[in-house]
């Protein structure tokens, strides 16, 4: 039980060490009652924490620097137009982006009013797209911001737990994409509950720390599926010749420092009702993507004019961006439906389905695993948790290993957005043209649903291999990894 107070004690006192000084003045006659003490004696304790801190060979103290709201009642309308807009000062993305950038910006301020917060994922194909700049002018218009290039897991558990901070991580490809301890850390502070138990002291104590907190990641490409989908996604582009921007310069950041003290006091005046605020979320936001965005748009109907619906088409054109928020295999599923779709037998053969996904350069397929295309082995294995194998399958004349698409109905509707129309099929072969686009409807073509459940040929109608006796056909034989 001792040990337990006094590693309760050691948190508070290094909480109250990152404290600015005015904050730590607010607090120190409530901790020291908490604490069992006199305040003389939690003063002493604080300042030899934060002494520890200074000392030569140990780093310095955090500085986390908490905007003084404005003094009068804010309009929330204005203020996301102006932040949308001074952002854009200084980077080159959409509005859709931009508009996003500044809702999480504003939700920031009254992130513990929510149980599940977004991160920010700011993505690019390049270097020089503007990702530092567009992280250093979030910076000015969060509380208590913290950038933390490079942080190890240890390390961000144990701040958050202390400081709860506004983490900017800079080119985290460098160090979240293969570590996976720290994307447990960044996994589990998306919601308010998350957390890591860790022992410590002597006696090897288990202890939980907190991880949630807002957090921003710039990255080259794409960071872990788990980290993207629990991220709102920022994409930006190298700037054009013929865009102009003004350098932002983080000595004279006078506007974005006004606003972020304006966000401050909207997020004071109105917490309670974005705690409990439940908005409506457009046609195709849903499960976490809804997550996601509810503090988001909850911002946006608080702030109302324009931003409601401002904000739901700024929702649906970012998600509608890309495949990004799909994992590899749900990305698999995808392909693999097109491909039954643009074969009328019913049947895909392993090497067809292979040759196909070779083909197709703007899909991680050809360079699968260590630069290599996927094999007939991987392709299985992403297709195994779905109870999912290839079998003995025939196509008119042929045999192999296959798939047919009755076996893949549950998993298209469980893991798939509904499919959209497309012509009908008329060719018997499995030349197919994979990929194949959709026939837009006209007066003159309307579109024609191509359902798997039509009844087969006879030249896909068998699912067994003859053995060469006549009348006799063994059962289908499950390939095995």
């Amino acid at each position: 039980m001792t040990s337990d107070r006094s590693a309760e004690d050691a948190l508070e006192i290094a909480r109250l060490a990152t404290l600015p000084p005015l904050e730590y003045e607010r607090e120190r006659e409530a901790a020291a009652e908490r604490m069992g003490c006199r305040v003389s004696i939690l003063d002493r304790l604080v300042a030899a924490a934060r002494a520890a801190d200074a000392a030569p060979g140990q780093g310095r103290a955090l500085d986390l620097r908490e905007p003084d709201p404005w003094p009068s009642p804010v309009d929330g309308a204005v203020l996301l137009e102006g932040i949308a807009a001074e952002i854009r000062r200084y980077v080159v993305f959409g509005a859709a982006a931009a508009d996003a950038v500044a809702l999480w910006v504003v939700a920031v301020h009254a992130f513990d009013r929510f149980f599940i917060f977004p991160r920010l994922f700011v993505t690019a194909p390049e270097k020089g797209c503007g990702k530092t700049t567009l992280l250093d002018a979030v910076s000015r218009l969060v509380p208590r911001p913290l950038p933390a290039d490079n942080i190890t897991a240890a390390a961000l558990f144990r701040t958050i737990e202390a400081a709860r901070p506004t983490l900017l991580l800079d080119e985290a490809d460098t160090y979240a994409r293969d570590n996976e301890e720290l994307r447990g850390v960044i996994d589990s502070g998306h919601r308010h509950d998350g957390g890591v138990i860790r022992t410590v002291g002597d006696t090897y104590e288990p202890r939980r720390f907190s991880t949630f907190a807002p957090m921003a990641l710039a990255a080259i490409g794409h960071l872990p599926g788990t980290i993207e989908d629990r991220s709102i996604r920022i994409p930006m582009q190298r700037r054009r010749p013929d865009e102009h921007v003004i350098a932002l310069r983080l000595d004279r950041t006078g506007m974005l420092d006004e606003l972020a003290r304006q966000a401050a006091r909207l997020a004071i005046d109105h917490a309670d009702a974005l705690s409990v605020a439940d908005p409506v979320m457009p046609d195709g936001v849903y499960n976490r993507m809804a997550d996601n965005w509810r503090p988001l748009l909850a911002v946006a109907d608080l702030a109302g004019g324009q931003w409601p619906v401002r904000a739901r088409k700024s929702a649906v054109g970012l998600l509608g961006d890309g495949e990004d928020a799909a994992s590899a295999k749900v990305l698999l599923l995808g392909d693999l439906r097109e491909l039954f779709r643009g074969e009328p037998s019913g049947v895909l053969f392993t090497r067809e389905i292979l040759n196909a996904l070779h083909k197709d350069e703007t899909k991680p397929w050809p360079e699968w695993r260590h630069g290599k295309p996927i094999t007939d082995r991987q392709l299985a294995a992403l297709l195994k948790e779905h109870q999912i194998k290839p079998k003995t399958v025939r196509r008119a004349d042929v045999t192999e290993k296959g798939y047919r698409p009755e076996w893949f109905e549950d998993v298209f509707a469980r893991y798939l957005p509904p499919p959209s129309v497309t012509a009908s099929q008329t060719s018997d072969s499995a030349g197919f043209d994979p990929f194949r686009s959709v026939t837009p409807e006209t007066d003159l073509t309307p579109n024609v649903t191509d359902e798997y459940g039509r009844t087969p040929r006879d030249s896909a109608d068998c699912d067994a291999v003859t053995d060469g006796k006549r009348g006799r056909v063994e059962e289908e034989v499950e390939w095995r990894a």
